[in-house]
């Protein structure tokens, strides 16, 4: 079906070993567009994935990491996280956000440090 709606959509948790980030998620043949809320006081792991990744602030606070630089973020601003760059939030004021990840890896993210494995792992239901 080319028209989703979000309502309609089950609200999932991808990554809950490195992110506290909820939501719902389309996947296209290329890519997934994804929302997402991120409470409060939580956050995600330093991490990193074999694709890269955008992410657009609908509301919130967040202080974002990527490869050691932080950065201020809230409505408005779009985040760029390239092919395996490790990158981490801190939520300080709840985030609603939209991403955007290509296919070619899936969902989840490989902590920093590790290795990512040569399959991509399997995606939670959505």
């Amino acid at each position: 079906m080319p028209i989703y709606r979000f309502e309609d959509l089950s609200i999932v948790q991808q990554n809950p070993n490195l992110s506290s980030g909820v939501g719902e998620t389309v996947k296209g043949e290329r890519m997934y567009f994804c929302h997402r809320i991120w409470p409060t006081g939580t956050k995600a792991d330093p991490h990193h994935h074999p694709c890269e990744q955008f992410i657009y602030m609908l509301r919130g606070k967040q202080k974002f990491t990527i490869e050691g630089e932080e950065f201020d973020l809230g409505p408005g601003d779009v985040i760029h996280v390239p092919a395996s760059v490790v990158h981490s939030t801190i939520i300080e004021e709840e985030v609603e956000a939209i991403y955007v990840k290509d296919t070619s890896w899936g969902l989840k993210g490989v902590p920093a440090g590790e290795k990512a494995p040569d399959t991509q792992p399997e995606d939670d239901p959505f």
